[in-house]
């Protein structure tokens, strides 16, 4: 019977002058890192796991802030030394090189000494594996060449391979010291070469969305592949504008819509209509001002509750959105909340109305007998879904009760033939196509912006979300506008938390992050969101994305150089480089402008 060592003991060991035999066609050889370059970034290691086996190890040990301290004081003090000479002997061209040393040091001085910062020796060991001389020699040359174009040198450990290859063993020891072998790194500089991303970052299965950088490995996601990998399927997309935050939306959508994933998209700009009809094959409906949407708010749909496996209309759900949806036209049209005996009458009106149609709990009581003639023509055969209530119905009853004559003038513009009563209306919209988008490039202020967003995605939540069977996504571009009230971003952030268990993902999808990170509301969404793809940010956020999404030190400078389509792709716990890559035949179609290539 084998024991645990014998599965990883090699054949043999024999150790060369800058190299070590392991066996058949095993050999390694360990190089340090000799030459750090000034300035490193999270994941400036990655590449060399291209070349393939290639084994890093990492040891860091902290140095007391005493010697440090008293060390950097000594260097300064060189440093200035250094200055004066060259000043007196009116050598300018180091002037500037000094001032710089001497800057950072001061910097590292002062952050030790206000202990916002910490020193370690670090050593840094490259351990390289070959099937023979040819193959080991490839694979150095490769790792040489890679961290030249790094400003890094490194060097093979001539005659102390066996002591480097002890210490490059995950059993935690160190054998290789003297100088040469190790670096003084701050806190951020550590944490750049600690494994904080991922070379490889892949589910299983799912849709294709580009390449990690640099090992130019696949990325598939696959949003409802669940635990281990995912907790929930929401996801969040922010990068200020040409960042490529449309063109990654409209390809995951595309690719994700072959898996048989149906969708919502909320079209603010009308940038999805080509899309939608070329690559989606889908339904565009038109939401606009004056024109009766064909969603009635008030709709009540049956909800499939997978727990307790029962069927039921849950109308204290529907009562919460309708009340957040008043409540968010109140504050929007009014400058206002809703007060205490307002939101206790709205909420007591809609039961009413309800209770008026005989509709309870059970899904039976949506629908009445057939047999009867029906609008058109005929006589249905069937049960028959029972007539909604509407907003004019709802301002009618609010108008019978005291404490809400405030409430109803608000109200007013939001009723039939109103500026803003699109709305009050019977349903007549069906959600029977794979991906369905709606345009609401036709309405021009902000605020009626959110109001019909608002509807729509209430209505469709219970529409869609609640009666489709299989996995679903609701996409919300610029969903700022959500976070900008408390009401609205409350109802977005509790869509999350209710769609995982009826196999929805909610996308929201943003130029503005800050509207999210200012608010507590906004912050929750977020954190309900298991993917994150971060593209290029503006100089006066970055610093506080990373801060927000728990990003190592120095990742906010990478943040503000992306170009299109790079981003930071954070999967649960394991994050990742990567590029976005769109295939030739959808880039005539997910690119704003242009003509349609014809098909």
């Amino acid at each position: 019977m084998p024991s645990v060592q014998d599965l990883f003991i090699p054949d043999g060991l024999e150790e060369e002058r800058d190299s070590i035999y392991l066996g058949s066609s095993k050999l390694c050889r360990v190089f340090t890192v000799s030459k750090w370059p000034r300035d490193t970034h999270v994941g400036w290691l990655d590449e060399i796991f291209s070349i393939g086996n290639i084994d890093l190890s990492l040891h860091v040990r902290p140095i007391p802030d005493r010697k440090v301290t008293t060390k950097l004081t000594d260097e300064i003090v060189s440093a200035k030394s250094q200055w004066i000479v060259e000043k007196r002997r009116g050598s300018e061209t180091r002037l500037p090189e000094l001032e710089g040393v001497i800057r950072d040091l001061q910097i590292i001085r002062e952050a030790i000494q206000a202990n916002r910062d910490r020193m370690f020796h670090a050593t840094l060991l490259i351990n390289v594996h070959g099937t023979d001389e040819d193959d080991l020699g490839a694979r150095c040359d490769k790792l040489d060449s890679v961290m030249a174009r790094r400003a890094a040198e490194i060097r093979p450990l001539t005659f102390r391979q066996l002591d480097a290859l002890k210490s490059v063993l995950p059993a935690g020891n160190l054998s290789i010291y003297g100088s040469g072998t190790f670096r003084n790194l701050t806190l951020g500089g550590t944490a750049t070469v600690l494994p904080v991303t991922s070379a490889v970052l892949s589910h299983p299965r799912g849709a294709f969305l580009g390449f990690t950088i640099p090992a130019n490995s696949p990325v598939f996601i696959d949003p409802f592949i669940g635990p281990p990998w995912l907790p929930n399927p929401h996801m969040a997309v922010f990068g200020y504008t040409g960042a490529g935050k449309s063109v990654t939306l409209k390809l995951l959508i595309g690719r994700l819509v072959m898996l048989g994933v149906w969708f919502i998209i909320f079209d603010l700009e009308g940038e999805y209509r080509k899309t939608n009809r070329h690559l989606y094959d889908g339904r565009t409906i038109t939401v606009e001002p004056g024109t009766p949407a064909g969603m009635n708010p008030l709709e009540l749909e049956p909800e499939y509750d997978e727990e307790t496996r029962i069927e039921r209309v849950n109308i204290s759900d529907k009562v919460a959105d309708i009340r957040a949806l008043v409540s968010t036209a109140v504050r929007g049209y009014a400058g206002r909340a809703l007060d205490p005996v307002e939101t206790a009458l709205l909420e007591e009106a809609v039961r009413e109305l309800y209770a008026e149609k005989g509709i309870t709990a059970d899904p039976a009581s949506l629908y009445e007998p057939g047999g009867k003639k029906i609008d058109g023509g005929g006589y249905a055969v069937g049960n028959v879904k029972k007539r909604m209530p509407t907003l004019s119905d709802l301002h009618a009853k609010l108008s019978a009760k005291n404490g809400t004559e405030n409430l109803c003038v608000i109200l007013k513009p939001f009723l039939r033939e109103n500026s803003l009563g699109m709305f009050d209306c019977e349903t007549t919209v069906d959600l029977d196509t794979q991906v369905v988008t709606f345009d609401f490039s036709g309405v021009k202020d902000e605020f009626t912006k959110l109001y019909a967003m608002f509807v729509v995605l209430s209505w469709a939540w219970h529409k869609f979300a609640l009666c489709h069977e299989g996995n679903k996504m609701v996409v919300v571009d610029e969903a700022w506008m959500f976070a900008k009230w408390p009401e609205s971003a409350k109802f977005l952030e509790t869509l999350a938390r209710r769609g995982r268990k009826h196999h929805t993902g909610l996308v929201v999808a943003s130029q503005h992050i800050e509207e999210f990170l200012n608010r507590e509301e906004g912050r929750a969404v977020i954190s309900n969101c298991a993917t994150r793809v971060l593209l290029g940010q503006n100089p006066t956020v970055a610093v506080e994305v990373a801060r927000a999404f728990n990003l190592p030190a120095g990742i906010e400078e990478r943040l503000q150089s992306f170009s299109e389509g790079r981003c930071i792709l954070t999967m649960h716990q394991s994050m990742a480089e990567m590029q976005v890559t769109e295939l030739p035949y959808e880039a005539p179609y997910v690119r704003t402008g242009g003509e349609v290539n014809a098909l």
